[in-house]
């Protein structure tokens, strides 16, 4: 009996995902005023199940912080992951131009900081298309007040973060808030 393998979530995502139909565009609510974007982008495939990537976007400083993704979910799979994603948040519809505008955007933004994306983009990027981008990337705010602003996550090799902004911003040229 032949079986037919799988092939690995990179490889599917990086070979077909740009060819496959959207199935929903989401994010948080309030993001712009928290400065931090929760996306969940997914395509069905032709089986009927789902390859979806989730980019955690902050849009004050550091650009893509976090990307995963995964395929091959099933309907009660995919949403069993978007319960467990929302926890306390409330997740809307997104207009899939938009969710380029801010993804493209706040990476452009953390770059010019000297900042660069989550490694894993390099896989997730495939679920986008960059064509998409429009003239609505300047109607968003990157930054907070004309300035960037970090906010320092558990995570974050904060040392590093601020020796950055000093060095490509200049000291008094940010803002920061650190972790209690």
């Amino acid at each position: 009996m032949k079986h037919s393998r799988l092939p690995s979530p990179e490889k599917y995502i990086r070979t077909r995902a740009a060819k496959l139909p959207i199935h929903e565009c989401l994010i948080n609510s309030g993001w712009e005023e928290k400065g931090l974007a929760t996306i969940l982008l997914s395509k069905k495939q032709p089986s009927g199940n789902y390859v979806f990537a989730l980019y955690l976007v902050d849009i004050f400083c550091l650009g893509l912080k976090n990307t995963l993704f995964n395929f091959n979910f099933s309907e009660v799979e995919y949403n069993e992951i978007k319960e467990k994603m929302a926890g306390s948040e409330i997740f809307v519809p997104c207009d899939i131009v938009k969710a380029h505008n801010i993804i493209y955007g706040a990476m452009d933004y953390a770059e010019e900081l000297g900042f660069r994306p989550y490694k894993d983009f390099k896989t997730t990027e495939y679920l986008l298309n960059p064509e998409l981008i429009d003239d609505g990337i300047d109607d968003i705010e990157f930054g907070k007040d004309g300035k960037p602003y970090y906010f320092a996550g558990l995570n974050d090799n904060v040392d590093l973060i601020l020796e950055t902004l000093n060095r490509n911003v200049g000291k008094g040229n940010f803002k920061f808030t650190l972790p209690e």
